[in-house]
C-alpha cells in the first residue's frame, strides 16, 4: 500500500472507527459474558467468567511511544476479545509498544558499496523505480509489485492482499529481567570494503505481533486475526488467534447469535452455518510465488470459500465479541486428504478478507519461518542482476521492525533522503527508552541474545 494512502486512512478511517466502537447486539443487551455476568453451575455455585475484553492502557509510560498516543487511542476501542490470559497480558502491558507503517516506515538496507563512489544506507520500500532501473533495467519490477510493496511472499503477510480494505497494527513487547528491560542489541558488520550492514538481535522473550483489521465500506475497522511470535534462543515460536478455529465453531457462533435476534434468522445466515459445518466443501488449490520463487515454491493445499450474507452485521458483531483462540495445529476443515487451515471468501466483507489465502499454511513455527527466515537476505540470491541494490527488508527473521530514524532516510512523499551518504541513524527515542543498545558480547549473555541460524548469513559482497 502506498504511504500516501496509509496517511489518508489515518486521517479519515480512524475517526469513523472511534465514532462506532462496535455494533450493539440488536434487541438490546449483551449476550457475551462480561464483568457483571454470573454463570451458575449445576451445584448452584456462582462462577464469574473471565474477562476476555482487551483494555489497551493509554495513560501509561511506555518505554517508547512509537505510534502517537492519539492514534493508539483511536485503535484501542477496536481490539478483539482474547481468551488466552498470556496474550491478553501482552496486549495490556505497559511494556508493549504499538506501531504501524506510518510510525515505522518500511524500508530495507543497501549494504553494497564503499560510501564514497557507491552509496550505502537505508532505502524505503517506496523507492522510486528509476533509482533501480537506471542501472538494472526491469530490476524494480523483479522486486516490487509497485512502489512500497514487495512481491509475494514478502510484500504482505500470508493471506492478506494489498488493498485499502485491510490494515495491520503491530505490537512489540520488550521482556524484563530483574525488573530491567532487555534491549535489542545492534552492531555494524564490515567484512570487506564493499559490505557494511547494520544487524540486530532481539532478546529471548521478545514478543512481536500484529492485529489484522478489515475495513468495511463505511470505514469502520473490524479485527479478524492476531499473529504473534515469541523469540526463543534459536527460533521464533509462532501462533495465530482467530475467533473461529474451525468451521463448526463458526456455525455454532452464528446459530447462537441468530437465536438472540430475529433479524439475523435469515436463509443466507443459515446457509453459511450449514456450509461451515460441511467438511466436504474444501477444494484443492495450489499457491506459489511469481517472484522470489525459491522462497515460496508452489504448494498444494486446499481452500474453503465461504458464501456471502446480504447483511454482514452478524459477522461484524461476532468478530468483535467472540473471544479469539489459538489455532496452532488446528485445521479449519479437512476432507478426503485435503486440509484447509483457514477459510476464504469472495464476499466484500466476511470473517476473513476477500481472496484470503491463509488456508494454505498450517500455523506452526516451521510454516511461519518459511518466509521469515529470509529477512535481510541479499537480493542477489534471487536475482543475480540486482547485485548492487542491497537486501530484503528486515533482520532477525522479522520484517516490519527496524531501528532507524525515519526522517533521515525518507521524506514526506516516501522518497529516499540522503541517498549519497550512509543515512542509517538509530532512533533517538529508542536509545533514550533503553530499548536498543550497541552489542557487547561481554555484557549481553548468549543465554539471552543469540544469532539465529541461516546458511546465507554472514555474506559479503
Amino acid at each position: 500500500m502506498h504511504r500516501q494512502s496509509l496517511l489518508a486512512l489515518s486521517l479519515v478511517v480512524l475517526p469513523l472507527a472511534v465514532a462506532c466502537v462496535g455494533p450493539t447486539p440488536p434487541g438490546g443487551g449483551d449476550d457475551v459474558a462480561g464483568d457483571d455476568d454470573v454463570v451458575v453451575t449445576p451445584d448452584a455455585t456462582p462462577v464469574t467468567p473471565p474477562d476476555t475484553s482487551v483494555h489497551v492502557p493509554l495513560d501509561v509510560d511506555r518505554p517508547v511511544d512509537i505510534m502517537p498516543p492519539d492514534r493508539l487511542a483511536m485503535i484501542a476501542p477496536r481490539m478483539p476479545h482474547v481468551a488466552d490470559p498470556w496474550l491478553k497480558g501482552i496486549l495490556e502491558s505497559p511494556d508493549t509498544m504499538w506501531y504501524d507503517k506510518l510510525s515505522i516506515i518500511p524500508g530495507y538496507q543497501d549494504s553494497f558499496g564503499d560510501n564514497v563512489q557507491l552509496p550505502i544506507g537505508m532505502r524505503p520500500n517506496s523507492i522510486d523505480r528509476g533509482m533501480i532501473d537506471l542501472a538494472v533495467p526491469g530490476g524494480h519490477a523483479q522486486l516490487f509489485v509497485e512502489n512500497g510493496l514487495f512481491h509475494f511472499p514478502f510484500g504482505r503477510g500470508i493471506g492478506t492482499a494489498a488493498r485499502s480494505d485491510n490494515f495491520v497494527v503491530d505490537f512489540w513487547h520488550a521482556p524484563r529481567a530483574a525488573g530491567a528491560l532487555l534491549p535489542v542489541v545492534y552492531w555494524q558488520r564490515d567484512p570487506n570494503t564493499y559490505t557494511h550492514r547494520v544487524e540486530w538481535m532481539f532478546p529471548k522473550g521478545t514478543v512481536l505481533g500484529e492485529i489484522i483489521f478489515q475495513i468495511d465500506a463505511a470505514g469502520v475497522w473490524f479485527p479478524f486475526e492476531i499473529r504473534v511470535r515469541e523469540r526463543e534462543l534459536d527460533h521464533w515460536r509462532s501462533d495465530v488467534y482467530r475467533p473461529f478455529p474451525t468451521g463448526p465453531d463458526l456455525a455454532a457462533a452464528l446459530e447462537s447469535a441468530a437465536a438472540t435476534n430475529p433479524a439475523w434468522q435469515t436463509a443466507d445466515v443459515a446457509a453459511l452455518a450449514t456450509h461451515a459445518r460441511n467438511a466436504s466443501t474444501v477444494a484443492a488449490e495450489t499457491l506459489g510465488a511469481s517472484h522470489f520463487a525459491s522462497a515460496f515454491p508452489a504448494t498444494g493445499g486446499a481452500k474453503d470459500v465461504l458464501p456471502a450474507v446480504a447483511d454482514p452485521a452478524i459477522l461484524k458483531y461476532l468478530l468483535l465479541e467472540v473471544p479469539y483462540r489459538s489455532v496452532k495445529g488446528t485445521p479449519w476443515k479437512q476432507h478426503n486428504g485435503l486440509v484447509a487451515h483457514a477459510a476464504t471468501t469472495q464476499a466484500s466483507f466476511h470473517i476473513v478478507p476477500r481472496d484470503y489465502d491463509g488456508g494454505h499454511l498450517e500455523v506452526s513455527d516451521q510454516a511461519c519461518r518459511r518466509c521469515h527466515q529470509d529477512a535481510g537476505r541479499p537480493f542477489k540470491d534471487w536475482y543475480g542482476n540486482v547485485l548492487a541494490y542491497g537486501e530484503l527488508w528486515g533482520e532477525d527473521e522479522s520484517f516490519t521492525w527496524h531501528p532507524f530514524d525515519t526522517a533521515n532516510f525518507v521524506d514526506a512523499s516516501g522518497a529516499v533522503r540522503n541517498f549519497n551518504y550512509d543515512n542509517r541513524r538509530i532512533r533517538a527515542d529508542f536509545t533514550a527508552g533503553a530499548v536498543i543498545v550497541r552489542y557487547n558480547p561481554a555484557q549481553h549473555a548468549a543465554t539471552t541474545w543469540s544469532k539465529l541460524p541461516g546458511a546465507w548469513k554472514d555474506y559479503a559482497y
